[in-house]
């Protein structure tokens, strides 16, 4: 900011780009779906399963759109801002899915009030072009954002447990730009009457233009929260809270409200048999068709070990799963056949004193850093998965050494069979320090669920193209 510009002008620059950010964010979303239901339409029509008779008036089709766009925004699809801190396809897609079908039953109607009736294939294409075409589109349009608008930039302010797990993850969007951290004065804490504001952290949101604040509440009362969530709105940004404790508690949470005072409900984390019996069946068809697809390159792979280096091609050690159970995970041979033998020596120069980190592990043979990097050394475990030891999602399975130091609550992570992948996978692997890896177990059990499951899937294959973590 320029210095001699006055800071009102610049708060009142700021807001008009916040606007103008927000509308165009709206507009570019609501153009890009406007593409994908016509692209659906014309599926629609052009197909065989085309309507009898295969045509409508202009007017009418146009009013479908409009009507389209009417259910999707019903259904909370084009906010101005983002209003999650990490926005993503998979977040909206239950709702999309919803949309969908909604707006489908009324473009049906609409259409047969014109004398236009759909067949039954009809009214399934219709539904599946635009499940397929809507998310496709909306993450094209997202992408074009991001370089038409840029990042959201967001200010983390106070300090907390959280906070280094929240840069990892904010440094790994492409639509987020984290600009600054803010510890708050510790005269300021213990002064705070609630009258008062922090005159710099103002001009470091004007200056930085930034979108979102992140506060993490660990050292702040609830007039210090109160006043924040006053000044945000009077600041014209979004604020996102790190409460206190919600680390462990994850988002499944229910919130209510007795006489005016907030609390939060759990419940026990008890997967229902529907529950299991879908789980299981996802790890069965899932497992095996990986098998079955992946032999050539799992052969491939199991060449490549035996010519690189003496010893076995498979690695066998024995892990704790599901209640404290033992079992023997397989893997690609990617280290000496004396690997275990070294630990304890070195140990004294890891990264991470829980367990053996290192940036260059001399282990590590010259194809098992490839394997490593690409995660193909993982894929015998999707034996593991078929005979019931392990599920395709689910917490790490640790080692006997890792799992002695796991204690008390922490304990609960062993309540759902240990995966091949999960949300220590996606937010990477090895970077991510090992408390806050039996944390990340913990909140997957707790907030267990099927849609949860096939979200990681999917975010699984960039994590490992990307390498994320990988060492």
């Amino acid at each position: 900011m320029d210095v001699a510009t006055p800071p009102i002008v610049a708060g009142e620059r700021a807001r008009r780009r916040r606007y103008l950010r927000g509308r165009t964010r709206q507009a570019c979303l609501v153009l890009g779906d406007l593409a994908s239901i016509a692209s659906a339409l014309m599926v629609l029509f052009a197909g065989p399963w085309a309507p009898d008779p295969p045509t409508a008036p202009a007017g009418a089709l146009a009013a479908v759109l409009i009507g389209w766009v009417a259910v999707l925004h019903l259904y909370g699809l084009y906010p101005r801002f983002p209003r999650l801190v990490t926005t993503s396809m998979l977040d909206e897609l239950p709702r999309v899915f919803h949309a969908t079908l909604v707006a489908s039953v009324l473009t049906f109607i609409w259409l047969s009030t014109w004398g236009s009736h759909t067949t039954l294939p009809g009214a399934i294409a219709l539904p599946a072009a635009v499940i397929i075409a809507l998310p496709l589109g909306r993450v094209l349009v997202r992408h074009a954002l991001t370089d038409i608008v840029g990042p959201e930039r967001v200010l983390l302010v106070g300090s907390g447990s959280t906070s280094p797990a929240v840069e990892r993850a904010l440094a790994q969007r492409r639509d987020v730009r984290l600009v600054g951290q803010v510890a708050l004065p510790a005269q300021w804490l213990r002064e705070h009457s609630g009258d008062d504001t922090l005159p710099e952290l103002e001009r470091l949101v004007v200056d930085e233009l930034v979108d979102r604040v992140l506060l993490a509440t660990r050292d702040l009362g609830d007039a210090a929260v109160g006043d924040f969530m006053h000044w945000s709105r009077g600041a014209n940004v979004s604020l996102t809270v790190l409460p206190e404790h919600f680390e462990v508690i994850g988002v499944a949470a229910s919130f209510d409200s007795v006489q005016g005072a907030t609390v939060v409900s759990l419940q026990p984390p008890v997967l229902s048999r529907t529950a299991q019996t879908l789980k299981r069946a996802m790890d069965i068809v899932g497992a095996g068709a990986g098998l079955v697809v992946l032999a050539p390159v799992m052969f491939a792979v199991a060449l490549a070990v035996r010519l690189d280096s003496p010893g076995p091609i498979l690695f066998r050690q024995e892990r704790i799963g599901h209640g404290g159970r033992r079992f023997g995970l397989l893997k690609f041979r990617t280290m000496t056949p004396d690997a275990d033998a070294l630990v304890e020596e070195l140990m004294a120069r890891s990264t991470d004193p829980h367990w053996l980190q290192l940036e260059n592990d001399p282990r590590v043979t010259k194809i098992g850093r490839t394997l490593r990097a690409t995660s193909l050394d993982e894929l015998p475990q999707l034996w593991n998965v078929l005979r019931g030891h392990m599920s395709l999602v689910g917490p790490r399975p640790l080692s006997l050494r890792d799992d002695a130091r796991v204690g008390g609550w922490a304990r609960g992570r062993l309540d759902l069979t240990p995966g091949l992948t999960g949300l220590w996978q996606v937010q990477g692997r090895k970077c991510v320090p090992f408390e806050e890896m039996v944390k990340l177990d913990y909140v997957y059990v707790t907030n267990w669920s099927l849609w949860g499951d096939i979200k990681l899937l999917l975010q699984t294959m960039p994590a490992v193209l990307q390498g994320r973590g990988a060492r």
